[in-house]
């Protein structure tokens, strides 16, 4: 698996220069629930959200040598991340949540575009703009906060970053949250953030 196989790409709010229409804060989830998308190169992307607003990002893709896990916490913008390759094994990194993780709970405040439906549910399609490269993203969020597709600029190409195929809303079993018995943790250091996996080609 390429070192860029893997992150989430950071989604922080902004409104696109000479936008006329006005920003407004985005739907943020109302509910729990588990959703199974689509990613870049046939990846695989399930995620479920549960009690507190924690939330778990699993990340494969066919032919990697390995999977990614994130146990997020979203009130202390923290993450703990499984990553299951070999010689990793009973290991995982408590580091600062990485904006590309917010994709699931983008937050902040956007344009709102056009309506739209993913995997059978309403959405409506917000714009908002990474601000250190200016990158659009047009994110389609249900009306109570669930963000179902990412499409993004990749070298020039609208692409769309994930993208789910089913969705269903309810309680989630807590275990889901918690970091296994056995697994050995390692804070992470602020300069080694740029090693991290990415969902971008």
């Amino acid at each position: 698996m390429r070192a860029r196989d893997l992150a989430v790409l950071t989604l922080l709010a902004g409104v696109p220069a000479g936008e006329a229409l006005a920003a407004e804060p985005l739907p943020r989830p109302q509910v729990d629930y588990r959703l199974t998308a689509r990613t870049v190169e046939d990846g695989r992307m399930n995620v479920a959200r549960g009690e507190g607003g924690r939330m778990r990002v699993e990340l494969s893709r066919p032919g990697s040598f390995g999977s990614v896990t994130g146990l997020i916490d979203m009130p202390r913008n923290r993450m703990l991340m499984i990553v299951e390759f070999p010689g990793m094994e009973g290991r995982a990194i408590d580091m600062e949540l990485p904006g590309d993780f917010s994709m699931v709970d983008i937050g902040g405040e956007g344009v709102r575009m056009v309506s739209d439906s993913v995997a059978g549910e309403a959405c409506d399609v917000w714009r908002t703009q990474e601000r250190r490269t200016g990158t659009l993203i047009d994110s389609c969020i249900t009306a109570d906060g669930i963000t179902l597709r990412a499409v993004a600029d990749v070298n020039g190409t609208r692409t769309v970053v994930f993208e789910a195929l089913e969705l269903t809303r309810g309680a989630q079993d807590p275990a889901l949250f918690q970091l296994p018995g056995g697994v050995k943790v390692t804070r992470l250091p602020s300069m080694m953030k740029g090693l991290l996996p990415s969902l971008l080609p």
